[in-house]
């Protein structure tokens, strides 16, 4: 009887245990999840017009569902966003960007998009109407993040750039340094 109940114990501890180290690593996943760009403290930093609205459209016979868009008419639209506090450890890991001109904009101008770091030009990219692009750069030492939309002709109205993704991918703490 009393190794019965010692058993019974092990056995429940053991499975409590186990229960408690998965529901932990569910919390951490769940933690980890991406983070939506403008969540963060973003504004307007350009000539052009910058909104948050989500929209479907199709871009490269595709249809993606849009959250905001830079509209440059024929100057340049950016918006700036503050993903960590200067004197704060670092959150993210990484951005995602995909971002493309819709099908529909069959006589716009080319748009250049250029996407800044604290300041400093990472990526530049050029896209024309039925065109998008897909880039991930490293934010970990980052505290600002500038998106920019600069038409390439100064009399003819570009359209929108449309952005179907700006996730903030966080940096992913190794088990070891969580328990």
């Amino acid at each position: 009887m009393q190794k019965t109940k010692l058993i019974n114990k092990v056995i429940a501890g053991t499975i409590l245990s186990f229960t408690l180290d998965q529901g932990g690593q569910v919390v951490q996943a769940e933690a980890q999840s991406p983070t939506y760009l403008l969540r963060a403290k973003c504004v307007d930093s350009g000539l052009g017009n910058a909104r948050q609205k989500t929209l479907d459209v199709s871009i490269g016979k595709a249809v993606y569902t849009s959250r905001f868009y830079l509209g440059s008419g024929n100057r340049s639209a950016s918006i700036t966003c503050k993903i960590r506090q200067v004197d704060s450890q670092p959150l993210f890991q990484t951005l995602q960007l995909g971002f493309g001109m819709r099908d529909n904009s069959t006589t716009s101008p080319p748009v250049v998009v250029n996407v800044y770091v604290d300041g400093q030009q990472t990526e530049s990219r050029t896209i024309a109407p039925t065109q998008q692009e897909v880039l991930s750069m490293d934010v970990s030492k980052a505290t600002n993040v500038t998106l920019e939309a600069v038409c390439s002709s100064q009399s003819i109205y570009c359209d929108r750039v449309y952005f179907f993704n700006a996730a903030l991918q966080p940096i992913i703490l190794s088990p070891s340094l969580n328990k």
